[in-house]
């Protein structure tokens, strides 16, 4: 019974066979009530027979009500005529007994036994006139252990299914801890590289910047000055990347050495900026107000990132950051009219612009990551325009008016 009854549950997986395969049962066990109905009617006996096999084909989608109607009708021939019951519904019977286990909770499961079996010795007292066939205690005895193998076989697939739900939760489990610890040890390496090479050689910038003043003669205020910046962003790089570092070695606690940027830290962006020799205007348009951490964060490193960009591809051009606060987005543009670039200096932006470095994938990533739009390319004016489009959450309707 074990084996048919997992043949029948492989079966079972082509939605086809779910369904035809208890069809033709109900036919062939509606023939033989037909052409074999010694103490039934066949008026009745047909679709008894319909109905102690053709649920079947619904069992997977509505498991209580078509398995508890083919045991009630089988229990119909088993009380009232036995000597009507054709084999088909019988084989039904024994299945859908077996399926309890597996379709049904416990509790209803349960049940189910416990009704059938009841039913099956209630035979006893049925006078042999009724059932067509008179109460042999073999019988009866036969029936009652076939349900309770059928019964038992559903259990012990119910029991292999809970089992092999069980190790593929632990191997996946244990891959994702492997997967895990494998880009732990990456993290930990990047982060080992980073702080052995990257913020060795900005530490030596910062020290160099801050010493030069003092080892060369009668050098300008102006040049004070630059090297005084360059020394001092130098610092911030390096705070930058210890937080960057203490990511990557513990992702997830971040770093409370040092707050994360917001929008309201802008301005002073601006100002270093331009301290350091390039044209930004900073434009707002809307109502200011509050928006999400992540939503600050983001703007802040894509117009920072920006900046960084048009001083680096497009020296000498006036770059403007455009910041609009709209009912339901976020709207950040940073535009350079690239209006220092020559003929071949031109030419090098358009490569850039075909071989884009990590800066323009990074904002994309971040921009993308909180379901925003992000579009970076020549403008018609002939400069380079970004621009990101964030979702934030709707004003309260009072604050709206």
């Amino acid at each position: 019974m074990d084996r048919v009854l997992s043949l029948v549950v492989a079966g079972c997986r082509w939605r086809g066979f779910r369904i035809a395969a208890p069809l033709i049962l109900a036919a062939a066990a509606a023939v033989s009530s037909y052409a074999n109905h010694p103490t039934f009617d066949f008026r009745l006996a047909v679709p008894l027979a319909l109905l102690a096999s053709a649920p079947l084909a619904v069992a997977g989608r509505f498991p209580a009500v078509s398995l508890g109607v083919v045991l009630a009708a089988n229990t119909g021939f088993l009380l009232f005529a036995r000597g009507s019951w054709p084999p088909e519904a019988i084989a039904a019977w024994l299945i859908a007994l077996g399926a309890c286990p597996v379709l049904l909770p416990r509790a209803l499961a349960f049940l189910a036994l416990a009704a059938t079996e009841a039913a099956v010795l209630a035979e006893v007292f049925v006078p042999s006139s009724v059932t067509g066939s008179p109460a042999d205690s073999s019988a009866i005895l036969a029936e009652a252990a076939a349900a309770l193998v059928a019964w038992g076989a559903g259990e012990a697939m119910r029991a292999r299914k809970l089992a092999a739900a069980d190790r593929a939760a632990a191997a996946q489990q244990v891959r994702a801890l492997t997967e895990h610890g494998a880009a732990t040890r990456e993290r930990v390496a990047i982060a080992r590289e980073l702080h052995d090479i990257v913020a060795h050689h900005i530490s030596m910038i910062a020290v160099r910047a801050a010493t030069v003043p003092y080892e060369v003669k009668d050098l300008p205020p102006p040049g004070h000055a630059a090297f005084r910046e360059i020394a001092e962003e130098a610092r911030t790089a390096l705070t930058e990347l210890r937080t960057v570092l203490g990511v990557l070695r513990a992702p997830g606690a971040g770093s409370t050495d040092r707050p994360q940027p917001r929008l309201a830290d802008l301005t002073e962006l601006v100002e270093r900026m331009r301290g350091a020799g390039q044209d930004v205007t900073l434009r707002t348009e809307g109502a200011l107000r509050s928006l999400p951490e992540s939503v600050e964060v983001c703007g802040y490193r894509v117009v920072q990132e920006a900046l960084t960009n048009a001083g680096r591809h497009s020296p000498g051009s006036h770059a403007e950051v455009s910041l609009a606060y709209q009912p339901v987005k976020f709207q950040i543009t940073v535009r350079d009219d690239g209006s220092a670039y020559a003929a071949a200096a031109g030419h090098k932006r358009q490569d850039a612009v075909r071989q884009p470095g990590f800066g323009l994938v990074g904002m994309r990533e971040r921009v993308t990551a909180l379901g925003g739009q992000f579009a970076a390319g020549p403008d018609q004016a002939g400069g380079f325009a970004v621009t990101a489009s964030l979702p934030i959450p709707a004003l309260p309707p009072a604050e709206a008016q």
